[in-house]
């Protein structure tokens, strides 16, 4: 108690919990870290440029698509950008059922590409997917980095 009546406590329980974690620390330190953890971040950075190597020399497969619409077994797709396949490439029909029908490329112009289908099927509008190269897998994953 104080003189002026007043109760006043004292935190001796933060100081004691402080002096026995900074015990047998180095100056400026003020808690010191068990051992297994800087032993968990070295196996961390390890995992992390393990990982970061393989994703950096791994490639994927990329597709393009084009609308296109089939009747009996040709498909013709307009040509919305640069990419085409090449004469004789293997194509998909995903239709708007959903059923995927096999095609190969026949024809390809500056505004249209033109496939056979393996079957015949009926009228239907849906995309032309082609290969169209592949991509690192870090650029998929990181797009900014790639």
């Amino acid at each position: 108690m104080t003189t002026d009546g007043e109760v006043r406590y004292e935190n001796v329980f933060r100081e004691q919990w402080r002096d026995r974690q900074s015990a047998g620390a180095r100056p400026g330190e003020l808690i010191n870290q068990p051992g297994w953890i800087d032993a968990g971040l070295v196996v961390l950075g390890v995992l992390l440029v393990a990982g970061a190597v393989p994703a950096a020399t791994m490639t994927v497969a990329r597709t393009a698509a084009l609308p296109a619409v089939t009747e009996g077994l040709s498909v013709t797709a307009v040509r919305t950008s640069a990419a085409a396949p090449a004469p004789g490439s293997s194509a998909q029909f995903p239709d708007a059922s959903g059923t995927t029908h096999s095609a190969v490329v026949v024809e390809v112009t500056q505004t249209e590409v033109t496939a056979q289908l393996g079957q015949p099927g009926a009228a239907s509008v849906g995309e032309l997917v082609f290969p169209a190269g592949r991509q690192r897998l870090i650029a998929v994953l990181l797009p900014r980095l790639g």
